[in-house]
């Protein structure tokens, strides 16, 4: 099964949720691949045109945000494949007595990946998303991170950023988000005032959609760029395979980022030198 562009005909392939059990006329709700112009995409739930979730975008061994997609690998291989004409994702079962499915529920408002089981006569969920809060579209605002504290989402504001509403946020309103401490200095006279970055362990990468990036880059010369660039927010590799490689740096705001308990990826996010402790 695969889902993603055929380049030649532009045609975008997307699932839509019937509109309840009974009909099957579509619903609001649709799940697809975005961002045609790179070749590491990410998957999105849309209802209507409003983003609702996203998996993360792929770094060569899976989405940043989908951890439990890895953790299915005894059954499926999944890849993204680029060759010019198309950009899709793609899985294959490794086994032919497997039966699954891929369905996507207006009632849940939710995609699974469903395991006919044999014996039980019945469909057996494998993977489902969102999952909880902290899957859901720009839970916590801009520049915070969601944590998941047994199944309810709670939100910090990352390091150098502080609540844009104090008093919506201490309602646990946290739509807002967070907004910085103190300015970047980006035109430094000394080098202890430079800019620095803090490194952000197991986490869901920042949406993508406002980055730019560069695939023959290591991580060290995507710190340079990324300082140089009086707009760049935060870094981090494209690729984590082997040493990792590729660069990816983000401007604006950091949008929709969770902690991730396990394979999350690192991210650089760049803070003012006092924020750091330097001064």
């Amino acid at each position: 099964m695969k889902f993603g562009w055929d380049l030649r005909k532009g045609l975008n392939t997307r699932f839509t949720a019937w509109r309840n059990w009974d009909d099957p006329c579509p619903g609001d709700l649709s799940f697809g691949a975005a961002a045609v112009d790179d070749i590491y995409p990410e998957a999105y739930i849309w209802k209507g045109k409003a983003t609702f979730y996203r998996t993360g975008p792929w770094n060569g061994i899976g989405f940043s945000g989908s951890p439990e997609l890895q953790q299915v690998d005894q059954l499926f291989d999944s890849q993204v494949v680029y060759n010019g004409n198309e950009l899709y994702y793609m899985y294959k079962l490794k086994y032919n007595s497997v039966i699954s499915i891929v369905v996507l529920n207006q009632t849940k408002m939710a995609v699974e990946l469903l395991i006919w089981m044999e014996g039980d006569q019945s469909w057996q969920s494998y993977f489902r998303a969102p999952r909880n809060d902290c899957d859901n579209y720009g839970r916590c605002g801009a520049n915070a991170n969601c944590m998941v504290l047994e199944t309810v989402g709670f939100c910090q504001c990352l390091k150098g950023y502080k609540p844009k509403s104090p008093q919506r946020w201490n309602l646990r309103d946290w739509s807002e988000g967070c907004v910085r401490n103190n300015q970047l200095n980006c035109h430094k006279e000394k080098e202890k005032d430079e800019d620095g970055f803090l490194e952000l362990d197991r986490i869901k990468m920042p949406d993508t959609r406002n980055t730019w990036f560069n695939d023959g880059m290591n991580l060290k010369e995507c710190r340079v760029k990324c300082l140089n660039n009086c707009s760049c927010v935060a870094y981090s590799n494209r690729d984590i395979r082997g040493e990792g490689k590729g660069c990816r740096i983000w401007f604006g705001n950091l949008m929709d980022i969770r902690q991730i308990p396990a394979n999350g990826q690192i991210l650089y996010i760049r803070l003012p030198a006092s924020e750091l402790g330097r001064l």
